[in-house]
């Protein structure tokens, strides 16, 4: 496709990825900057869409998979000490100091983890990244990746079962 063919197609595919966006549960303007992202990565490969059947297509999807990229990273957890309690849904001092405990005991339990269980842990747990890139980033074996994040959930499931 050349440049004018796109800039005439541009409005069109802006559209079908903000639709996507705002269909996978986005807001106004989360779905604006998505779209905005999916027109720029469509203009990077804006020669090769010709081998494509729909543009119209390539871009909702495009749009349906950031937003849920984007939702993921919203909702991930985070194991770092200041995001350890959650959502405090303690009424009483007692359950704010319970809560404050355990999210003590996790802390503790985190860092006894070797650093390579607790980095694979964090990859796939709050980053939400495949075995696969998790391996390649780690220069491990997928195999290994796996291994060592069932060590480390392991732990910390036998730490608990302890604890109770």
């Amino acid at each position: 496709m050349n440049d004018s063919a796109f800039e005439q197609q541009s409005r069109r595919l802006w559209q079908k990825a903000y639709d996507a966006s705002r269909s996978q549960g986005a807001g106004g303007m989360q779905a604006e900057d998505i779209a905005q992202e999916v027109m720029l990565r469509l203009w990077q490969m804006r020669h090769d869409l010709d081998r494509y059947h729909s543009p119209e297509m390539l871009a909702r999807l495009m749009g349906k998979r950031l937003t849920i990229n984007l939702l993921r990273r919203k909702n991930a957890i985070s194991l770092d000490s200041q995001s350890l309690m959650l959502s405090t849904t303690a009424s009483s001092p007692q359950e704010l100091l319970e809560e404050e405990e355990n999210t003590r005991w996790l802390e503790q339990r985190l860092r006894t983890l070797p650093d390579h269980q607790y980095a694979i842990l964090y990859m796939r747990q709050v980053e939400q990244r495949s075995y696969e890139e998790i391996a390649s980033l780690l220069g491990f074996e997928e195999s290994s990746v796996r291994t060592l994040l069932s060590r480390a959930r392991k732990a910390l499931l036998e730490a608990l079962r302890k604890r109770l």
